[in-house]
């Protein structure tokens, strides 16, 4: 859920894995690296469907959404509606694989 990156700045973000790619070696490590940093990861089951929501064209094996631009600063009321909605969506997808296991 978090990740550190100097000066105690923090960002938080999802992972998106692709569960098609071939070889899967290629995706293997990035499970626990998430793990390690603390950041939750869902599998998805085409890469092709996942580069169409990123809007890319190249089939893509995964993803990082990040609640925080990378780039320049959003207004705190949208800035706390992310908050929320990021907080939403992680706990959809804890009670989702939970519900595996």
């Amino acid at each position: 859920m978090q990740h550190s990156r100097g000066q105690g700045h923090q960002t938080f973000g999802l992972c998106v894995i692709a569960g098609n790619i071939s070889p899967i070696d290629v995706i293997t490590h990035v499970p626990v690296l998430c793990e390690e940093a603390d950041i939750p990861y869902i599998y998805v089951p085409s890469k092709e469907d996942l580069a169409t929501a990123g809007a890319t064209k190249r089939p893509t094996c995964c993803v990082l959404v990040l609640t925080k631009p990378t780039k320049g600063e959003l207004d705190p009321a949208e800035q706390e509606k992310m908050k929320v909605e990021y907080s939403q969506i992680v706990a959809d997808i804890s009670e989702l694989t939970s519900s595996l296991f």
